[in-house]
């Protein structure tokens, strides 16, 4: 609407309208803005072989189960391959063990030289020490029956 003013015309938009009051007002459209929904971990920012977690409105990156390393950028086993572990602990199942469990027979010890498991006969035993060691059985001396001439 208009009205003049000293022979000055002053013009206003009506209330809930909008735009140049010279020219042209209108309603304007309502648009309601949707919210911004936010998923920290969508894409994820977590390494190799880590997990994304969201916290809130953060990102938590954790290295999976059994796995070590910066989960950011990548998390690995503990080994893959024997000379990842110490020379006295063989890579079994990602993880370095000692390997003599299990391994010897009966009467036998297990010692580890360079990641593999030797095995050895206790004292007074022979045989496979992978399989078993037997005790070892001496015979005693044979006594000849022969009757020997000591004048001969």
């Amino acid at each position: 609407y208009c009205r003049v003013r000293n022979h000055v015309p002053i013009c206003v938009c009506n209330e809930r309208h909008v735009g140049d009051p010279f020219s042209r007002c209108y309603v304007p459209t309502t648009t309601t803005r949707r919210p911004e929904i936010i998923q920290p971990c969508n894409p994820s920012p977590c390494g190799i072989n880590a997990e994304c977690t969201a916290r809130g409105n953060a990102a938590s990156c954790k290295c999976i189960n059994d796995y070590t390393g910066n989960p950011y950028i990548e998390c690995k086993p503990e080994c893959v391959v024997n000379g990842e572990c110490p020379r006295h602990l063989a890579c079994v199942s990602q993880k370095c063990r000692d390997p003599c469990p299990g391994i010897c027979g009966a009467n036998a010890k297990c010692y580890v030289t360079n990641h593999l498991p030797v095995c050895k006969c206790d004292p007074g035993y022979t045989g496979d020490a992978f399989v078993a060691c037997q005790r070892i059985t001496t015979l005693p001396p044979r006594i000849s029956t022969e009757r020997v001439d000591p004048c001969s």
